[in-house]
């Protein structure tokens, strides 16, 4: 069974003493068992205190990071592709001290919109450079996530299919796909058919909307991603993710082109999504038991 959880920024943009213990605090009365903490500076990551409060509340953590164009490990400039190596063995690190058994997220390429597709050789050297962070990973009793993003946000990793092909060309346990339904919506071809032939790399899901607000309000097909989840027998950590204008900062909301406020109260927003996945995934499971009359009546 998988455990639900909810990205940190659905509550706090900063990572503060306090704003670590707030978004613990609302996490756990909203229901939740699991909170994904964001990594944006290793060295500000304040692993023990996050350690504390996550155990003052009853929760467990997972990580998620991006690399920004200083610090880039697809980057055919050496010192940005070194920086970019050290800011994840750094976040690897962090990682292991909060207590969290996976680092999941833009970890293959810098998080913004690229003019041209990249450079032949890219991959090549992601790959390279993937087979020593892994080794780190593993030498830290963690796991490294290679999170499968659209296309206006990198130009290395954009399906299932190419972290895949990642995690099994370097062959590492310490490896895995990180995906999520927003950036599934936007670029898979068939989003059942991928995580099918993809599940035995499948580390990490991220549950968003198309608009990143309360989910079943947008366009993307959660019964059918729930039932691909629970058919191919997934039972990894599933986070649900959404941003605002209303409780970014200015500098995230402009990193992640969130310039609609979608929703504003953010434990509302939190408790209608935890149930929402709980319906989603009990309702796949009935489905799959049961095609004949749960498909009737889920078709009116």
């Amino acid at each position: 069974m998988s455990q639900l959880g909810i990205h940190a920024l659905v509550w706090v943009t900063e990572w503060s003493e306090t704003d670590i213990a707030r978004a613990c605090a609302a996490t756990a009365k909203a229901g939740y068992g699991l909170i994904e903490a964001v990594i944006f500076d290793p060295a500000k990551a304040r692993p023990e205190a996050t350690a504390r409060w996550l155990a003052a509340n009853d929760l467990a953590a997972v990580t998620g990071m991006a690399l920004n164009p200083a610090a880039d490990i697809s980057s055919p400039d050496p010192a940005i592709a070194a920086a970019g190596e050290r800011l994840i063995s750094d976040a690897i690190l962090a990682t292991r001290d909060m207590g969290s058994p996976l680092l999941g997220g833009v970890t293959h390429s810098a998080m913004h919109r690229y003019p041209t597709a990249a450079a032949p050789g890219t991959l090549a050297r992601v790959i390279d450079t993937y087979a020593r962070l892994s080794d780190k990973a593993q030498a830290a009793g963690i796991r490294l996530g290679i999170e499968a993003v659209n296309r206006y946000e990198s130009n290395v990793v954009n399906t299932l299919d190419d972290a895949a092909a990642i995690v099994r060309a370097v062959g590492s346990p310490a490896l895995f796909a990180h995906i999520d339904s927003f950036h599934m919506n936007i670029d898979e071809h068939d989003i059942a058919a991928s995580i099918a032939r993809n599940i035995d790399v499948i580390g990490h899901v991220h549950v968003g909307e198309s608009h990143r607000g309360y989910l079943g309000s947008g366009s993307v097909d959660f019964p059918a991603f729930f039932r691909a989840l629970v058919r191919a027998g997934y039972d990894g950590p599933i986070v649900f993710e959404a941003f605002s204008a209303a409780t970014l900062s200015a500098d995230v909301a402009n990193a992640l082109a969130t310039w609609t406020a979608h929703w504003t109260d953010s434990a509302d927003l939190a408790r209608h999504a935890l149930g929402f996945m709980q319906s989603g995934l009990e309702g796949a499971r009935l489905s799959l038991a049961h095609p004949g009359p749960i498909a009737r009546r889920q078709n009116g």
